[in-house]
């Protein structure tokens, strides 16, 4: 199989050198390994066209670098200002899709859409979702889940041993990305600017709200963080199994490849900011057509095969054959872009998604952020958020404070 494979590539190459930059192999960056399995599919499934993968674990510096572009790139952060100036739009071939414009969920597509211009496709999302053992936690038959509906049920289980928490329902500081999104979703709006920009009001009402919720539900700060340093060292979702904690915030491409024996014992609903809507995690997968690639044609080809709804679930049947399933959530690592795709053919494969489908109409994008966010959040604002939050005395100017934390991470990360 590989001899034919190398064999089609060095005669699709020698076609694209004689038919100009249209035809030819396409080469496609990702930073999403899962994307293999849809490239072996698509290869297979036709001769006509060829993608060659190459995996490229910072696509957006990546792209940023190239001499000369891939064809198409699909991965994450690629709708930073400077990335996507580079890109072609892809008006046309949505029109082209046989799904059309409504399959796609209408908060993702509308992050791909810049200034009138369809520039990126959506391919796959996750959302946050917050797990508890089964039959430990009385919530209701809704969907989802907000800070102020955990609040009773997380004060209740709290117990203390010897003026020391021994168990504790819940807290949104012991995971700084989960409380970014938290503060982000309350009002901070975190996007894109020189390099982070935010509203400084909603700054101010997120970082008070999640202060608020850990004062009047745990605490002082302090006996939260003891407690976290005691008894939480292991995944999320087995804390919260253990009963050491009742609620415990996992993303789903983390929740659906826990071990199904393990997973049975737990149930979860999807987290909801105040608002009722759902955030979306921030590593959307984005699906888009450099400027100056070669093998445009073969990379529209792609695309429009990947975006079928048989073809979704070919790379399902797939993926449970092979038992990458075991490892790896999903189409392209998480839920489809494509509605209809998870509402038929996910609950087949995961049946803990019958009744706990994610709401169509209530998901809630991020806003474009920059192609090095997950440093920022990791290394600058996720444990600023922790301390600021525990903090007995609010931060008086918390937007002077955050941008002081992000100007010490960019200069440490220019020396590195």
């Amino acid at each position: 199989m590989r001899r034919i494979a190398l064999a089609a590539l060095a005669a699709a190459a020698l076609a694209s050198a004689c038919a100009g930059p249209e035809a030819g192999p396409a080469e496609l960056w990702t930073d999403v390994p899962e994307l293999a399995l849809a490239v072996e599919l698509f290869n297979a499934s036709q001769e006509r066209h060829l993608v060659v993968l190459r995996w490229q674990p910072s696509l957006a510096e990546a792209i940023r670098q190239a001499k000369l572009p891939p064809a198409l790139a699909v991965g994450r952060y690629l709708k930073s200002q400077e990335l996507r100036e580079r890109f072609r739009g892809l008006d046309g071939l949505v029109r082209k899709l046989d799904l059309g414009q409504e399959a796609f969920y209408p908060a993702l597509l509308e992050l791909g859409n810049i200034e009138g211009r369809q520039l990126l496709l959506p391919v796959s999302f996750n959302l946050p979702a917050i797990v508890f053992a089964r039959g430990a936690a009385r919530v209701g038959d809704d969907f989802v889940l907000g800070m102020a509906d955990m609040a009773p049920a997380a004060a209740a289980y709290n117990r203390k041993e010897g003026g020391a928490y021994s168990r504790m329902g819940f807290s949104p500081r012991w995971d700084p990305g989960f409380l970014a999104l938290l503060v982000s979703a309350e009002g901070a709006g975190f996007r894109e600017g020189k390099p982070l920009a935010w509203d400084e009001g909603g700054l101010a009402a997120g970082l008070a709200a999640a202060s608020s919720w850990v004062s009047s539900t745990n605490g002082p700060a302090e006996e939260e963080d003891e407690f976290q340093f005691k008894y939480l060292y292991t995944p999320a979702y087995q804390y919260a199994a253990s009963g050491r904690t009742l609620f415990a915030c996992v993303d789903s491409s983390e929740f659906f490849t826990i071990p199904e024996e393990k997973r049975a014992s737990l149930d979860y609903r999807w987290f909801a900011a105040s608002g009722g809507s759902v955030p979306v995690s921030e590593d959307i997968v984005y699906a888009a057509v450099p400027r100056a690639g070669r093998g445009q044609r073969a990379a529209r080809a792609f695309l429009a095969w990947f975006f079928r709804e048989d073809s979704q679930r070919a790379l399902l049947e797939l993926s449970q054959e092979t038992r990458a399933i075991d490892a790896s959530f999903g189409v392209a690592g998480g839920f489809s872009s494509i509605r209809a795709v998870n509402e038929k053919d996910f609950p087949r494969f995961y049946s803990a998604l019958v009744g706990h489908m994610p709401p169509a109409g209530g998901l809630a994008a991020p806003k474009v952020l920059p192609s090095d966010w997950p440093e920022l959040k990791a290394e600058a604002l996720g444990p600023w958020l922790v301390e600021a939050t525990g903090r007995r005395v609010p931060p008086a100017d918390p937007g002077a404070e955050l941008a002081a934390r992000i100007a010490e991470q960019r200069k440490r990360a220019a020396q590195r």
